[in-house]
């Protein structure tokens, strides 16, 4: 695998969360900086407004703890009400990130999988060099997602 190629498998439990909530608010993407606090920091919807639809595009900025951000265009390339999201991404990297819900007990399992190519040419060329740091700095996002994501659905809740 080429050292600016990665991949990522996650899974978050969202216990009290139904699964079309969840599906409500992860194939929104302009939502993402209300609960994705602190990494993503802009999410704009470029095409239309209403539900979302295969196609629709969002601008992104987006941080890790590392000391760059990252821009990027999300387009929803799969939408499967309510169990699975397929986003593309193109920019400073270029991927697929998906996610596949499903109903667990009194609460929702997501699955996520993240594949990217970095291609912003500096962090490309760093690639070879700082990998594990970067595979370091996903991580550190990771679980603020899942935490932000369970309170705010608990705020949508009441």
């Amino acid at each position: 695998m080429a050292a600016n190629v990665f991949r990522f498998e996650e899974s978050w439990n969202l216990p009290g969360a139904c699964v079309d909530d969840v599906y409500d608010v992860l194939s929104r993407g302009e939502l993402l900086p209300l609960w994705w606090q602190g990494v993503y920091l802009e999410a704009e919807r470029l095409d239309g407004a209403g539900d979302p639809k295969v196609g629709d595009r969002i601008r992104a900025k987006a941080r890790g703890f590392l000391p760059y951000r990252l821009r990027f265009i999300l387009q929803a390339a799969e939408l499967t009400p309510p169990r699975r999201i397929v986003v593309t991404t193109t920019g400073d990297f270029d991927g697929r990130w998906t996610a596949t819900l499903s109903q667990k007990g009194d609460g929702t399992h997501v699955d996520l999988i993240w594949e990217v190519i970095v291609q912003r040419p500096i962090l490309k060329l760093l690639s070879p060099l700082l990998r594990p740091a970067f595979a370091w700095n996903h991580r550190w996002t990771t679980p603020r997602g899942e935490l932000g994501l369970r309170r705010y659905l608990a705020q949508r809740a009441v």
